[in-house]
């Protein structure tokens, strides 16, 4: 990270609510810094997530306090603040293993901090680039599946998750995905314009449109973008390329060693057009599954 990204985060050592420590800043975005922090009283090591829209914001002069650049940057302040009171406020109705745990959010130094669990792991890119051969059987059985189970439990709460992507998966040191990130996330059911928030390779079509129907495919696309890069270790062409001529080489023309049911779902997955799209995760899973026992049957014959 480097020492422009450092500054513009808090410092070591300073103190939040009386409770939460700074030990370090660990990465930074368009609207945000995340730290790992400890929180005195318990006696744990937690993340906490600082909203700061680095284009509208800066410290004041005691280097802690959030101030708009310019006053007539403060609309757009208060509604993007908006916007993360209420990712705190979604995330605070999640409970599920494969889903990172919230823990607490709060108003401080004029900007908003969510905190969540600290989960030891690498991200599933890092994890993915880090295996000379990914076990399918085990990489399906271990990893995909729970995901699943997180992903559909998200979808029964009528919740959208709209930033499923490597980087926003982590494994954990027993190999279990845990989704963080819910900075996107909706309520899919809502006729409210939703916000554009899209990722290169990994978002559907219809996360370019505020007005678009979003819904439980939305995320299947993403999931098989996913799947797709772990499998082959490249990224999806993006869909705003593939809408007048699909240009998408089949997962197998990257990795023939992809079995032909398991590749057929997620290019499933991955159709530009949401209607030709798997419609449910029940049915991706099924496939999956499948594929697991097929996979087991293999190695217990050979």
């Amino acid at each position: 990270m480097g020492q422009v990204e450092r500054e513009r985060g808090l410092k070591k050592g300073t103190i939040l609510q009386k409770a939460y420590r700074i030990k370090k800043i660990i990465s930074t975005s368009e609207l945000s810094n995340v730290y790992v922090v400890y929180h005195m009283k318990s006696k744990r090591t937690l993340i906490l997530k600082e909203f700061f829209p680095q284009a509208l914001a800066m410290r004041d002069l005691d280097n802690v306090m959030v101030i708009c650049r310019r006053p007539t940057l403060k609309n757009k302040f208060e509604g993007l603040l908006d916007s993360f009171w209420q990712e705190a406020s979604l995330h605070k109705e999640l409970s599920h293993t494969n889903i990172i745990g919230y823990v607490d959010h709060f108003a401080e130094n004029g900007t908003g901090y969510l905190v969540v669990d600290y989960c030891k792991g690498k991200t599933l890119d890092e994890y993915v680039l880090a295996q000379d051969e990914l076990d399918l059987g085990t990489f399906l059985h271990h990893t995909v599946l729970p995901l699943f189970d997180g992903l559909d439990y998200l979808h029964k709460k009528g919740i959208i998750h709209r930033d499923i992507k490597p980087k926003n998966i982590l494994i954990t040191e027993a190999g279990h995905p845990v989704l963080i990130d819910f900075g996107s996330a909706i309520y899919f059911v809502s006729d409210e314009p939703k916000p554009i928030v899209t990722t290169e390779g990994y978002s559907p079509l219809e996360f370019y449109s505020g007005q678009s129907k979003q819904g439980v495919v939305s995320d299947i696309y993403s999931l098989a973008a996913t799947l797709y890069y772990c499998l082959t270790k490249e990224r999806p062409v993006d869909v705003a390329a593939r809408v007048i001529e699909d240009t998408l080489p089949s997962i197998r023309t990257r990795n023939p060693d992809v079995p032909l049911l398991l590749a057929n779902v997620i290019m499933w997955g991955l159709a530009v057009d949401p209607k030709k799209r798997c419609p449910t995760l029940k049915l991706f899973a099924a496939a999956i599954r499948a594929e697991h026992l097929i996979w087991k049957g293999k190695a217990l014959f050979s």
